[in-house]
């Protein structure tokens, strides 16, 4: 084994409220030694992922201000990053028909430190069980299979982000 071999997976977390934001990163920092890099919302958690290679596991809130929700960044980084593995969390609903991606797996808040790790792990190790709706007959096996008319996964990230606050609005779609 190499030293890469052993460095941990980098984990993006993507939580717009500070306070949960800061346990998840310290459960995965602190408790299985993950790095962890941390965005408020969905478009900063985009640039974040065209300015890196080695992320693994993008973790997300659905509701989060700026342009995109959880669902839809989980349905980009399917289409653009196939191999990085996904986690959607929320405390209000669950995923409906469509939502997430087949590989995707939904972690309803509140989620125990356990359930969280054993999760991450289940889905590094490539041993997680995609999650199946009811009446969810995809074709294409990837879940649902059209994002909002505006986002086109295959140009570069509009929004700021990280580099200066609002996100700009994506680009209109093309004719």
């Amino acid at each position: 084994m190499s030293i890469a071999d052993h460095k941990p997976a980098i984990i993006l977390l993507a939580e717009d409220e500070t306070l949960v934001r800061m346990i998840a990163s310290d459960i995965l920092t602190d408790d299985a030694s993950y790095r962890v890099i941390e965005a408020a919302n969905a478009d900063e958690a985009l640039t974040l992922l065209e300015a890196r290679h080695d992320v693994r596991v993008v973790f997300t809130d659905v509701d989060m201000p700026g342009s995109l929700n959880g669902y839809a960044l989980a349905r980009i980084v399917d289409m653009r990053w196939p191999g990085i593995a996904l986690i959607v969390t929320s405390g209000l609903t669950g995923p409906g028909i469509g939502d997430l991606p087949k590989k995707a797996r939904f972690l309803p808040k509140p989620y125990s430190p356990a359930t969280l790790l054993d999760t991450v792990r289940d889905l590094l190790a490539g041993s997680a069980k995609p999650i199946t709706l009811p009446g969810d007959d995809s074709a294409d096996g990837h879940g649902a299979a059209i994002l909002p008319v505006g986002i086109k996964v295959d140009q570069l990230h509009t929004g700021l982000g990280t580099v200066g606050g609002l996100a700009q609005p994506l680009p209109e779609p093309e004719e």
